[in-house]
């Protein structure tokens, strides 16, 4: 038997092409700054991946104010890559104790007989855009009297979320944090699948710094994610480590032109160690990348021409083969966005791999109201 990485860690051109379709700073700090502001916030991006499959990034927030002293807060996300699908609404009932702060109760909605959670939450907004929400939730918490599966918890999940953001002049910071602990079920009598766990666990930290002639922007995401099962007598499971950080700036425009230059640089580490069975491995992949653009605005229209590298170096050691791959990868692309308005932006981008061949689109939009 030979246990084998996932395909996605082995795909050179994986990781460049989520970061081609990233939204550019200015729209993710748009986004951050709207969380606990706009009373809707919507932040959408979905396109191909080169394979057939997608890359969706889908996140949402409502903030409707109920009464002077009541606020109903709800946050929706739907991602999905070929890292894993992340699906979960929650929602805050808050009531104002004090000058900014609120305090209340969180639950996740019963969108079928398995989703559902209750749990507390505390909110603190101040003054420029600065806001500190917490809130941790039990997932499932009646999950062994409900279960059709007959399904036993080892204990119970508790998911805990954290996000904030501060400003000050040019100067602003957002991070997050969404931990989960271990979901572990054993599923007694069952003909095929008797045991399972998964967790997930990010980080996410944004730094800007922004006048009207320059952009710098550094971000830093840190995802760690865990799954085993037991299956027809067989065990196997996957952990992974994913790790990506990001230098952006937008210069001043190019001497008479109206062309701003955009320059990134990115480097990405992931380590996953697997096994199935009795065989086991252990892979790196690490990827430095780079991108080199220019930007031009005319009116309610921004158009970027751009072109993306990356040279993933993907290590495998462990039962079978060694496997060494380190191959270079570009992309280069053109996107237009138009905006309606300060709170609305649609963008349409394609994406041409040129090492490897193959175009492909994405389309992303902030809607705020």
């Amino acid at each position: 038997m030979r246990a084998d990485p996932p395909a996605q860690l082995a795909d050179p051109g994986q990781y460049l092409l989520a970061d081609v379709y990233g939204p550019a700073p200015r729209r993710l700090t748009q986004w951050e700054e709207g969380q606990l502001s706009q009373l809707v916030n919507a932040s959408i991006g979905i396109g191909g991946d080169g394979g057939g499959g997608l890359i969706s990034l889908e996140r949402g927030a409502l903030n409707l104010p109920l009464a002077s002293w009541l606020l109903l807060h709800a946050d929706l996300r739907n991602d999905r890559d070929r890292d894993g699908r992340v699906t979960r609404a929650v929602a805050d009932l808050l009531v104002r104790v004090g000058p900014g702060l609120w305090l209340g109760a969180s639950g996740v909605p019963a969108a079928s007989k398995e989703d559902y959670g209750v749990g507390a939450s505390a909110l603190w907004i101040g003054a420029r855009g600065r806001y500190l929400l917490a809130r941790v939730v039990a997932d499932q918490f009646l999950y062994d009297r409900t279960n059709l599966a007959g399904g036993k918890r080892a204990t119970p999940v508790l998911h805990a979320q954290a996000e904030g953001r501060w400003e000050d002049g040019p100067w602003s910071f957002a991070g997050s944090i969404d931990a989960q602990t271990d979901s572990e079920t054993t599923f007694r009598g069952a003909p095929a699948l008797t045991y399972q766990l998964t967790s997930r666990r990010e980080l996410s930290l944004h730094a800007r710094y922004a006048i009207p002639e320059v952009e710098l922007d550094a971000r830093v995401e840190v995802a760690r994610l865990r799954d085993a099962r037991t299956e027809l007598e067989i065990g196997s499971g996957l952990r992974q480590t994913l790790t990506t950080a990001r230098i952006d700036a937008l210069l001043p425009p190019l001497a008479g032109t109206r062309w701003r230059p955009r320059l990134e640089l990115r480097a990405q580490l992931v380590e996953a160690r697997g096994d199935e069975g009795s065989a086991a491995y252990r892979a790196t992949r690490r990827e430095p990348g780079g991108r080199l653009a220019a930007q031009r605005e005319d009116g309610a229209a921004l158009l970027e021409l751009g072109y993306a590298l990356a040279v993933p170096d993907l290590s495998r050691t462990g039962d079978g083969p060694e496997l060494r791959l380190a191959p270079y990868q570009d992309a280069a692309y053109g996107s237009l966005e138009v905006s309606f308005g300060p709170r609305i932006h649609l963008r349409g981008l394609l994406a041409w791999q040129v090492r490897n061949g193959g175009l492909t689109g994405n389309g992303a939009a902030l809607l705020q109201f």
